[in-house]
């Protein structure tokens, strides 16, 4: 079918069709399939391309759609897509370090609770909460002496899923402790235990 004037040609028959019509931007139609599947990212950060795929269809398909010598329609579609793509992808990444924060400080005051119970001369709490590799290292932050408890310097993810390493100050050392979440139930609530899965102290050196 041709369009000539206002008619649309096909064989031998003229068929009035609607002045101004424009055909419709393919880019511009995925953008906005790709835009409400974008809402995957909020699921898992394997998804987090989608948005980014998303965003640039959709740039591609508004320039499409703005093309001079070839005009079409869909720009609606584009600009739905592209405000979905980002919403979902700054609404995941915001989640994400949402998350991370809340249990970089779960982590942390797991740590000082337990360099406190090992202040407050409380060991065995401090042992139940260690484990197996990490209980040598109770004498070694004991002896350091702390006498106003411990401070926190520094948290940051370990270098296995799930686990966190926290620094501390314990009077005059330095000591790291690698934590890991671990289910507990409470009562009959299922939750998260924190345990020190290792810890190493080091000491200043003496000049």
């Amino acid at each position: 079918m041709q369009r000539v004037g206002d008619h649309a040609t096909l064989g031998d028959e003229s068929l009035p069709v609607e002045p101004g019509y424009l055909p419709m931007s393919r880019l511009a139609v995925a953008a906005a399939i790709l835009g409400g599947v974008s809402a995957l990212a909020l699921a898992s950060p394997i998804f987090w391309v989608l948005p980014l795929v998303a965003i640039g269809i959709a740039v591609a398909a508004l320039r499409d759609a703005a093309r001079p010598e070839a005009p079409k329609a869909g720009r609606l579609a584009a600009v739905a897509g592209l405000a979905l793509a980002t919403g979902f992808g700054a609404q995941a990444v915001a989640a994400k370090a949402t998350a991370r924060s809340i249990t970089a400080a779960r982590a942390a005051a797991a740590a000082r609770l337990w360099l406190d119970t090992i202040h407050e001369q409380r060991l065995a709490d401090a042992r139940s909460m260690c484990s197996f590799d990490a209980i040598a290292a109770i004498e070694a932050v004991a002896a350091c002496g702390a006498s106003d408890g411990a401070g926190v310097i520094g948290t940051s993810a370990g270098d296995s899923e799930g686990n966190w390493l926290v620094r501390a100050t314990v009077g005059t050392c330095t000591v790291e402790i690698m934590l890991e979440p671990t289910p507990a139930t409470w009562q009959g609530r299922t939750g998260e235990r924190w345990m020190i899965a290792n810890a190493e102290v080091v000491r200043p050196s003496a000049n």
